[in-house]
């Protein structure tokens, strides 16, 4: 019912390329999250699929829904609800009939719109704002609102635009639980575009991450987290980021060994191998450094140049100015200047050639 295809979607304006050829298939009740940084074309491609922006008359690819040619048809003609950054509203009706207002245009039965009304304020949690003008409504309850007219609709495809945005972290996770619920139980397909990889870890059955118009890489977001295609997925995903250290490769008695600042690990990996002499860059994740036992095979150790309490952990950096390595340990938290040493499991090491792309996750 509710299947998206995107053919090679392309949008200019102004000579600037907003998406560059976007091939993407979300499959019927899925839960698709577009996450990428401010400016990399999340909303554009939304509101492609919605019929607010259109692709390019010349070489613009095609938009389907359930194999429909949807390309040029108007908004009104697409069985789709979005839900934007702004949460527009109707100002001069009451919370009820904004929400109402969909099914009003359709002339929906009024016993029926108000049943399917009070169910969607109350998935909400927006009843006591139902008699409210959005004036005087808070930007998150707008939202909110917003949110609840969208599924009133019921709708084949849901376009959430930063929906969270405005929410503290409780509220938007019970948010992305009720969204997720209602999703699952009237069965729509849904794209959220968003910048928050929390928000995209706990919603999506899948991501796409884009920048600067093109995607960089499709999958489940523990595939994503785990085996990065290049250095800006690697670096984009993960709280805090993966340190990203230029390296070289040079050869050992055994095997090559990997030099990136405070780093030296020793790789019988073939495809590591092939980079002797050639530029590349190293990456490890914050999470996956921990300090070495008395007997374990130190890859790292230097003194401490900074430390953060993080609760149950420390976050420390070491190394040297230019080349500095971002590590959460649990606690004890080490002293400043004190030299710290550092393990971490090969499998865990991920290297990008000269280009960017991965090279080897795990060396």
């Amino acid at each position: 019912m509710g299947r998206v295809e995107l053919e090679s979607l392309t949008i200019t304006r102004g000579g600037h390329r907003l998406l560059d050829a976007i091939d993407l298939s979300v499959a019927d009740g899925e839960r698709m999250v577009v996450l990428g940084p401010s400016g990399s074309g999340k909303s554009t491609l939304l509101r492609a699929i919605a019929g607010i922006d259109e692709p390019d008359r010349t070489g613009g690819g095609r938009v389907r829904i359930d194999g429909r040619d949807v390309t040029r048809l108007p908004t009104r003609d697409r069985d789709v609800s979005m839900v934007n950054q702004q949460a527009t509203l109707q100002p001069h009706l009451d919370v009820r009939r904004n929400i109402g207002f969909p099914l009003s245009l359709r002339r929906v039965a009024p016993d029926e719109l108000d049943r399917r009304v009070d169910v969607e304020a109350g998935a909400f949690a927006v009843r006591d704002l139902l008699r409210r003008r959005p004036k005087t409504l808070s930007t998150g309850e707008r939202h909110e609102v917003a949110l609840a007219r969208s599924l009133v609709r019921r709708a084949t495809v849901l376009l959430l635009d930063e929906p969270f945005a405005d929410h503290d972290g409780i509220r938007r996770a019970s948010l992305v639980r009720e969204v997720i619920t209602l999703q699952e139980g009237h069965g729509v397909t849904l794209l959220c575009a968003t910048n928050d990889q929390r928000i995209a870890m706990g919603l999506a059955h899948r991501c796409a991450v884009l920048d600067r118009g093109r995607i960089m890489q499709t999958g489940r977001p523990h595939e994503l987290f785990l085996r990065p295609v290049n250095r800006f997925v690697a670096g984009f995903l993960g709280t805090p980021p993966m340190n990203l250290l230029p390296a070289h490769i040079e050869p050992a008695v055994s095997g090559v060994r990997v030099v990136a600042g405070p780093v030296r690990v020793r790789s019988f990996v073939p495809a590591v191998s092939d980079l002797v002499g050639t530029p590349c860059t190293l990456g490890i994740r914050p999470t996956d450094l921990r300090r070495a036992g008395a007997d374990e095979f130190v890859v790292i150790e230097e003194p401490v140049r900074s430390r953060a309490f993080l609760g149950a952990e420390v976050e420390v950096r070491i190394g040297s100015p230019e080349q500095q390595l971002l590590a959460n340990i649990e606690r004890p938290s080490p002293s400043v200047g004190e030299l710290l040493r550092l393990a971490v499991d090969p499998a865990d090491i991920h290297l990008f050639g000269p280009d960017g792309t991965a090279v080897a996750h795990g060396i």
